[in-house]
């Protein structure tokens, strides 16, 4: 399918050159590494690279407890092996609005996709020394924040009515997926309460 020059056709603004470059590095390092608080880590997980989000594909061996709980979510960080955290997320893992079972001998094969809005420029210019100036065309150039029309330049109505859209989107997408987190971090809660499960 066709896109416009900010990949409207598929709802979102893709990454610049320069942060795909930076993910690419980080990929080809063979450096980054899966935390799963509390679970465990995942080295070297398989990694997709699109326009926009950022595919982390990776299998989870899980090594206790001997009887099977109930986990809700999983709270979620990418880092590279020196420490240096690149993203966190809580993410609900309810299927059919009841939680996962987890025991020693289980796996699971995730995908966690991380939409990529605009790397943090201190972290760009640390894994590509030669970056200079803003790193994504969602930066605005006289305050450096992000702005509904970043840097871009040359935009008409039109071009500007459809990256409203665009955020619009995002916007709604955020809430959801802040929805299902509240929900399973609730849903925890009231099983703790209730004597369901015990917290460690």
């Amino acid at each position: 399918m066709p896109t416009g020059p900010f990949g409207i056709h598929r709802g979102y603004t893709p990454m610049s050159d320069i942060e795909r470059e930076v993910v690419s590095r980080l990929v080809d390092a063979g450096d980054l590494e899966v935390h799963i608080k509390g679970w465990g880590i995942v080295h070297q997980p398989r990694v997709i690279i699109g326009d926009l989000r950022i595919g982390i594909h990776f299998r989870m061996d899980f090594d206790k407890p001997e009887v099977p709980v109930p986990v809700h979510y999983f709270d979620m960080e990418l880092k590279t092996g020196s420490g240096l955290k690149l993203f966190s997320e809580r993410q609900s893992v309810l299927y059919n609005n009841r939680p996962i079972q987890i025991a020693a001998g289980v796996y699971f094969d995730m995908v966690w996709e991380i939409a990529v809005n605009a790397m943090d420029p201190k972290i760009v210019k640390m894994i590509k020394p030669g970056a200079r100036g803003l790193t994504s065309s969602n930066f605005d150039k006289d305050t450096g924040d992000l702005t509904m029309f970043g840097n871009r330049t040359g935009l008409n109505s039109e071009d500007k009515k459809q990256i409203r859209k665009i955020r619009l989107h995002e916007e709604w997408s955020r809430k959801d997926d802040q929805k299902q987190r509240e929900r399973a971090t609730q849903m925890e809660a009231d099983a703790v309460k209730q004597g369901k499960i015990k917290k460690t």
